[in-house]
């Protein structure tokens, strides 16, 4: 090859990469929000999921990218190890879509549709048409990279060196571990594939040459999932292990299969005279028969990771910063779907805060330890979201993604505030306490409402974050006008009882304080209310 071949390989490349990317880019946008909604309501049907997994990578254009996304939603609590197995057989079969796209003979109209796609995406300000855009765009760029590929790997036919590589590419272990070691360089099998698949464009393969390096593929793919498992607990990188076994599996099995079974002769009759379409369909049909036989044993491949990685009696615990999934940095609708569970775990422990700092004051009792290292959390998280949600408001997102990340700020916002104001009321529990300072009983009856009416509203939000039940918000508004008029009488009642009696004075002080603290959770629960159900009409 000169060095003019080698260029004309790489730079193919590059195109056909940069369009994979654009092309997963304008599916992920045309779903939008959906798409993280979608996820989260996987339910623990078998059939259900492993459809969910299909579409999901079928529209991200990666099967290691949807692993990735499972290993970081089972590292935050969302999803079961066991929930997982089902949509990883679906993402080995929705990955295999690529090789039809790629396998399309577009001929000279590869040219116009990237043409049509960039013309879409500059010219046009409207976000659906801009991803139907960047999807002609990313289709055309594969087409153009592979054709390019194509013309810069023809002069292989002449390389012995070549010609040898391929001859022993037909022996079992040979052809998986290059396949394996090319994908796990270039981190998508998508694009060894299109390699492969260039490769036989210009003749210089056929599918009894390259069956095996499929099967090495299958199991490169499997990298990139692993790589972003290394820094998750122990359950998220059972995920990834799950994902490795099925591929394992997958290979042993049409190793047998191959060896005993023409396969081949098979595939040519499936797509006679393009050796293009067969390498597409092969994929496919690997995929197929090795998810529908791991579909009733799919328990298994759970357990096979439990033995690989057993439990040591670790407590899981919340991850105290937001951590963005490994390899959708740039997807602005998983990150805020990662974001909406930070700021759930956020709620649950600001709740508790809330809960027990209240309690302590009615029960005469001390808790300020345990809200001052809830706080410390809250403020972690507090930052890690605040960082993520700057990032994606200054990058390039839609109009309704960047509402959605404005809203979620402000819930942030309300969230941390409403924990300084929890803390407060637990630095007046202790002081009560250790001052041997005690409420009057009229006092303690008037505490007794506001808490009852507080809690009440906490978990109404709780349950709007849960249901997106939007009709909640009346009885939230409700329960805002109710504290700010008790909390008002009640100042004017303490400052007449303080009036007339001295003892009052000390524990009127506390009071008085605590009735702004409480008014002002009040405020931050209707604020975060308003903004759910502005975000839910968003969607």
């Amino acid at each position: 090859m000169k060095f003019t071949d080698i260029l004309a390989v790489l730079s193919g490349l590059a195109i056909f990469l940069y369009g994979m990317e654009v092309m997963g880019s304008g599916f992920k946008h045309m779903a939008g929000g959906k798409l993280q909604d979608f996820l989260e309501k996987l339910t623990k049907k078998p059939i259900v999921a492993l459809l969910s997994g299909m579409l999901v990578t079928a529209l991200v254009q990666s099967s290691g990218a949807t692993t990735s996304m499972l290993v970081s939603f089972v590292n935050a609590g969302i999803m079961k190890v066991s929930q997982t197995v089902y949509v990883i057989l679906g993402s080995n079969i929705g990955t295999t879509i690529t090789g039809h796209l790629m396998a399309l003979d577009v001929g000279l109209v590869a040219p116009f549709l990237a043409f049509i796609g960039v013309c879409l995406i500059m010219f046009v300000k409207q976000d659906k048409l801009n991803a139907i855009g960047e999807i002609m765009m990313g289709l055309g760029f594969i087409f153009i990279g592979m054709d390019t590929m194509s013309g810069g790997l023809k002069p292989l036919g002449n390389s012995p060196f070549f010609l040898n590589l391929l001859s022993n590419m037909q022996n079992p272990l040979f052809g998986i571990l290059v396949g394996f070691v090319l994908t796990t360089i270039v981190q998508s099998s998508s694009a060894s594939l299109g390699i492969i698949q260039s490769l036989a464009k210009s003749n210089l393969v056929g599918i009894k040459d390259v069956m095996f390096f499929n099967l090495g593929q299958n199991i490169g793919s499997c990298t990139t999932a692993m790589l972003a498992s290394l820094s998750f607990n122990r359950d998220a990188k059972r995920v990834s292990i799950i994902n490795f076994t099925f591929n394992i599996v997958n290979a042993i099995l049409f190793t047998v299969l191959y060896s005993f079974l023409p396969f081949d002769k098979w595939y040519q009759m499936i797509a006679p005279g393009s050796v293009v379409k067969q390498i597409a369909w092969m994929h496919t049909i690997t995929n197929v028969i090795t998810s529908t036989l791991c579909f009733p044993i799919a328990r298994l491949l759970a357990k096979i990771a439990y033995l690989i990685i057993p439990d040591q009696g670790t407590e899981k615990k919340l991850q105290p910063e937001v951590m963005q999934a490994a390899n959708i940095e740039n997807n602005t609708a998983f990150n805020i779907f990662g974001i909406n569970i930070e700021i759930s775990n956020m709620f649950d422990l600001v709740e508790t805060s809330i809960q027990k700092s209240l309690m302590s004051i009615l029960e005469h009792n001390s808790v300020l330890d345990e809200v001052s290292r809830n706080e410390d959390e809250v403020n972690k998280i507090n930052n890690g979201i605040s960082r993520n949600l700057l990032l994606l408001m200054a990058s390039n997102t839609n109009m309704q993604e960047s509402r959605q990340a404005g809203k979620l700020f402000s819930i942030n916002v309300d969230l941390e505030r409403m924990s300084d104001h929890a803390l407060n009321i637990a630095q007046a529990g202790d002081d009560l306490v250790q001052r041997d300072v005690s409420f009057s009983v009229q006092t303690h009856d008037e505490l007794y409402e506001l808490t009852g009416t507080v809690l009440d509203s906490l978990h109404l939000i709780n349950t709007f974050i849960q249901t997106g039940d939007a009709t909640l918000m009346k009885q939230i508004n409700e329960n805002e006008d109710k504290l700010d008029e008790l909390c008002f009488r009640y100042r004017e009642v303490e400052i007449d009882r303080m009036k007339n009696s001295t003892e009052a004075a000390e524990s009127g002080v506390i009071y008085t304080e605590l009735l702004i603290d409480i008014e002002r959770i009040g405020d931050h629960i209707l604020n975060v209310a308003e903004s759910l159900c502005e975000s839910y009409e968003d969607q």
